[in-house]
């Protein structure tokens, strides 16, 4: 892989009126940078080839010279990013399910940013040039996508609530695009409160995983105990991260005293994505529903500076 994705610092809705931004839908799916030239491959945010998991993109891209994408992989429910239809595409390896996937439930590679261009690095331009030249060599095809962006943040915002969709990009139009960083000229603004946890533990009662035990780790590197989500996952979900949890005898957790007797330690290892209402006194969040497993980041990567 040759090139990390950048990433964006989260933000609110004060940065919508602004006239230095740009303003794109924010997708709901797999981060990807595509290597195009001789061979094509698809690198995810964790750079693992993910390549021949979408052979329907692959097709598409061997339409396009030598270049390198920046953009998002997703699949379509009735016309909306549906990420548990995408999630059945993520978790296979057997080449014959992975065939007959991608005609039940195709995937769409939508692209935002043009890192490379026959060889020559696009990166210290600045965005909007970037996006000129990804215009001028746009190709069109079934399952490729170029993303839509608007310079009027707030009207996107309504449609973007209205739609319920997870939320809005705001990019600073002269900005550079710099790998593997996570910069202030990018703004994510979501429409929810969501944060990325580690899983710590589980808990069995009415069935095998009644609820996930949650952690964040805080400025000294300690993990934290933020409390445990019990909705939200369906049996497949739930078989899923049963196969990936590693049981240990010891709390994972430096306050393990504020979860529960029956809570069952983990490793923290497995990162999850889960929608709350708001936090408690506690620093435990309230109303937790689990939304998808984020195969794409790493435990270290889910500091408790996101509980706002």
């Amino acid at each position: 892989m040759k090139y990390l994705p950048m990433l964006a610092v989260r933000g609110d809705e004060s940065v919508l009126d602004s006239d230095k931004h740009i303003f794109e839908p924010k997708m709901d799916g797999t981060r990807c940078v595509a290597e195009i030239g001789e061979d094509i491959k698809l690198f995810n945010r964790r750079q693992k080839n993910i390549t021949k998991r979408y052979p329907e993109i692959v097709d598409d891209l061997k339409n396009f010279d030598k270049v390198i994408l920046d953009g998002e992989i997703i699949c379509y429910n009735n016309g909306m990013p549906d990420f548990y239809r995408l999630q059945q595409r993520e978790h296979v390896e057997s080449e014959l399910i992975i065939e007959m996937r991608a005609k039940l439930m195709p995937a769409t590679y939508v692209v935002f940013d043009i890192l490379e261009w026959n060889g020559k690095e696009m990166i210290k331009k600045p965005l909007m040039e970037r996006k000129e030249v990804l215009e001028e060599i746009w190709i069109n095809g079934k399952h490729l996508e170029s993303i839509f962006y608007t310079e009027n943040g707030s009207e996107l915002w309504k449609n973007v609530k209205k739609l319920e969709l997870e939320g809005v990009m705001a990019k600073e139009k002269d900005s550079h695009y710099y790998p593997g960083e996570r910069r202030k000229e990018w703004i994510k603004i979501k429409n929810i409160k969501s944060i990325d946890v580690v899983i710590v533990g589980y808990t069995s009662i009415k069935r095998e995983i009644s609820s996930l035990g949650m952690g964040l780790y805080d400025e000294n590197g300690d993990l934290l105990y933020i409390g445990k989500v019990g909705t939200g996952f369906d049996e497949k979900t739930m078989e899923l991260i049963k196969n990936k949890l590693k049981e240990v005898e010891k709390p994972t957790v430096k306050n393990y005293e504020n979860a529960p007797n029956n809570m069952r330690w983990v490793l923290p290892e497995i990162v999850a994505e889960i929608e709350y209402l708001e936090k408690t006194g506690r620093n435990e969040v309230r109303s937790p529903s689990f939304k998808r497993l984020r195969d794409d980041k790493e435990a270290r990567e889910c500091p408790i500076s996101q509980l706002k």
